[in-house]
């Protein structure tokens, strides 16, 4: 005797059947009501969640003796016959195997004929329709745009991008959602009472978020724990299935958190020893940190957390908690970094070496020094509330980025370089009589004063591109803004020199206010040895090397702000 999978026997007949969406259902149920159905459909989304289903029900509602209806009899010999596919009205088609010109000159030629019954519809249903070649698309674009009258044609597809434009414009399009997991483990708990399958809600709600929003999955997951045992538990599910235990997650979370790394590799030694799938443990501990990120976020906000992830309100408290022992920088670092290492767990000879290498890298994240930490040690200037608001956090040499270099601050070359701890730090930074003050937004300016000029003088532009720009803002708020030509290119300052007004009006206008303009040139660019020594002495100098303590930093680059001088 043959066994029937849940899957199928319990495959909805009625639209009322369908579950997770419910705007599906509307839209079909009111178009079957007022006789507007349209010629052709595009049923796109994930998998199993009741796109070939929909279309059979939709030529169910069509053909019954009662149709056009949007509930159908289910006892008719036209919806008997759908039901059980031998329907010659109802036309079912693999796109993935019948993607050719030629399968598509054969749907071409039997659409011509008429429906076996007067009054009712041919529907062609075309599943994973995005696998048609483009010439198929083509030789079948007329088909659908103008078929016969009793004619309807349903596409369904897991990629509707892929499907040419053309084809999605002369159909409706109607997208289906992943369902929710509450809905698939109230739907699977019917099914198990129904069906006498002893199972704990825990071990449902496994198989729900294995599903992973397809209730045919969950379905065939059910089917699969059912003859496991005569009482299911959530441990035998996780078992058979290969799920992640959720205490293996949480006690990885604490260990990275805490930075303790033997106790990581105990665990992921145990988690071996279990048989975990170590690539699935990996997406599940993504997956967990996302979710704590997510909660970190919204914390005190009035948004809905139900619609964000599928949680229970304990896993939410649970989460809460955790996420204490950890900040949103850090969390943000940590799934940046996992997410960049997934390849290499999904490919590695030694998925086991990949996973411990990663997830170790990430608990060292707790040792490094944060942006706050550093402007904490700025106490030991005596730098006041005030002035830390002040600082600019985006000056300081941990930033590794190409903006920074551009941005870092500059002093002139001169022999002094003095730090004085008893006065503002922003006044501290001195050469002889002068002093820097951080500049925000210079690269802001020099794009925006880039732009102004290629749009008035293009041949201008072009010189300039070929500058160093540099500006400058000492403490009485007088900004300087200097034009360097290095090297070949100083033969432009002349010619530069002669639109020296222009640009001052430029540079004013965006900068708000008085500037200097300085344009310098020399023909001799500095030699790639003598930088390397002007970088050794000013390493060298202790004052910047208590700076590079101060802030566990490191020195990317180190340049000269005046050559001429």
């Amino acid at each position: 005797m043959s066994y029937l999978v849940l899957a199928r026997k319990w495959r909805p007949q009625v639209f009322d059947d369908l579950v997770g969406q419910p705007h599906i259902i509307k839209v079909l149920k009111s178009t079957l009501s007022q006789k507007r159905v349209h010629h052709a459909y595009v049923f796109s989304g994930p998998r199993g969640v009741g796109k070939t289903t929909t279309a059979r029900i939709l030529a169910k509602s069509l053909n019954c003796i009662n149709g056009p209806t949007p509930e159908p009899c289910g006892r008719c010999e036209f919806c008997v016959s759908i039901a059980d596919g031998s329907s010659m009205d109802v036309i079912e088609i693999d796109g993935a195997s019948n993607n050719s010109v030629d399968d598509i000159r054969d749907i071409r030629e039997r659409v011509r004929y008429a429906p076996s019954v007067v009054g009712k519809y041919k529907v062609y249903i075309i599943d994973e329709a995005h696998m048609l070649s483009e010439s198929a698309f083509n030789a079948l674009l007329k088909t659908i745009e103008e078929p016969p009258p009793h004619t309807i044609f349903v596409l369904a597809t897991t990629a509707y991008r892929k499907i040419p434009a053309t084809v999605l414009s002369r159909c409706q399009h109607l997208s289906f959602r992943r369902v929710p997991r509450e809905v698939i483990v109230e739907r699977l708990r019917y099914i198990s009472d129904k069906e006498g399958i002893n199972i704990s809600d825990d071990g449902l709600d496994l198989i729900a978020r294995a599903a992973d929003g397809s209730m045919r999955d969950a379905l065939t997951l059910l089917d699969q724990v059912s003859s496991f045992s005569d009482e299911i538990t959530s441990k035998d599910v996780a078992d058979l299935l290969g799920i992640s235990d959720s205490k293996i997650i949480l006690d990885l979370a604490e260990a990275i958190f805490d930075g303790d790394q033997n106790r990581l590799l105990s665990i992921i030694a145990e988690a071996v020893h279990k048989g975990a799938d170590l690539r699935i443990l990996y997406k599940d501990i993504i997956l967990f940190l996302r979710d704590m990120l997510i909660i970190k976020n919204i914390q005190g906000s009035d948004l809905d957390t139900r619609s964000l992830f599928e949680l229970s309100q304990e896993e939410i408290e649970g989460l809460k908690v955790l996420s204490e022992r950890v900040s949103l920088e850090e969390l943000v670092l940590m799934i940046n970094e996992l997410l960049k290492g997934e390849q290499d767990i999904r490919n590695a000879t030694f998925p086991r070496i990949a996973f411990e290498i990663n997830l170790i890298k990430i608990s060292l994240f707790k040792e490094f020094s944060s942006l706050r930490e550093a402007v904490e040690k700025l106490k030991c200037f005596n730098v006041g509330k005030e002035d830390i608001s002040d600082f600019n956090l985006s000056q300081l040499p941990s930033q590794p980025s190409e903006e920074k270099k551009r941005s870092e601050r500059r002093v002139e070359d001169d022999d002094s370089f003095q730090i004085d701890p008893e006065k503002n730090f922003q006044k501290n930074l001195q050469l002889g009589s002068k002093t820097f003050t951080p500049l925000r937004g210079a690269k802001d300016i020099i794009s925006e004063f880039l732009r102004i000029i290629d749009e008035r003088d293009h041949v201008l532009a072009s010189k300039l591109a070929s500058a160093e720009i540099n500006i400058q803002e000492d403490r009485e708020g007088i900004t300087t803004i200097n034009l360097i030509f290095n090297g070949g290119p100083s033969f432009f300052a002349k010619s530069i020199s002669e639109q020296k007004d222009l640009i001052h009006d430029i540079f004013k206008d965006i900068i708000g206010r008085p500037i200097k303009l300085k344009i310098t040139s020399s023909e001799k660019k500095v030699s790639e040895k003598s930088a390397d020594n002007f970088k050794k002495e000013v390493l060298s100098r202790p004052e910047v090397r208590e700076i590079i303590e101060l802030f566990e930093g490191s020195v990317i680059e180190v340049r000269r702000i005046e050559e001429n001088n």
